[in-house]
């Protein structure tokens, strides 16, 4: 038994889950603030990672578990990150096709989907009536500072996790 695949990686998963929760609360008004947000999306970043580096299929498997999870416990509205994270290792899975697995292409992969999913969850709390935020507001409290703290978290990652998937993959026999 693959002891990095059964124990290591769930547990990275919910350190990694449980992270992007505690640096919400902790770190966003120390950073920037009243006047800016800062929405971590660290599970978005290890989703385009493993998707590039490990397996489609085992990603697919985490993006269903931890969408339903981030949606019981964040947002209380079941669906939207549901719905969201699969969607985001497709893509991933469909833009690695065609290029080539370089930090400089995975980071505008992994940032490409961290505005995806801040414009889609932003969109569907404007539908749903959720929000009273304008776009231009979005953009500039929200989405910047989002962007350029989830690639920060993308480069401090990007190479031990590339290494312990690329471990885990050899391991596996793929």
């Amino acid at each position: 038994m693959n002891m990095r695949k059964v124990v290591v990686m769930p547990l990275i998963a919910i350190a990694i889950f449980i992270l992007e929760g505690v640096s919400s609360m902790l770190f966003s008004q120390a950073f920037f603030g009243e006047q800016r947000l800062f929405i971590p999306h660290f599970l978005i970043v290890m989703l385009v990672l493993m998707t590039a580096f490990y397996s489609r299929n085992a990603t697919l498997i985490y993006a269903f578990i931890l969408g339903m999870v981030f949606d019981i416990y964040y947002t209380g509205i079941l669906g939207i990150y549901f719905a969201i994270f699969p969607l985001v290792v497709y893509l991933t899975d469909k833009f690695m096709k065609v290029l080539q697995n370089n930090i400089m292409l995975v980071g505008l992969v992994a940032i490409f989907n961290v505005i995806l999913t801040e414009c889609l969850v932003y969109g569907f709390y404007v539908l749903i009536g959720g929000t009273d935020m304008v776009l231009a507001s979005f953009v500039d409290q929200r989405l910047w500072t989002t962007i350029l703290l989830n690639l920060a978290f993308f480069l401090i990652m990007y190479f031990p996790f590339k290494s312990f998937l690329l471990k885990l993959k050899r391991s596996d026999g793929r």
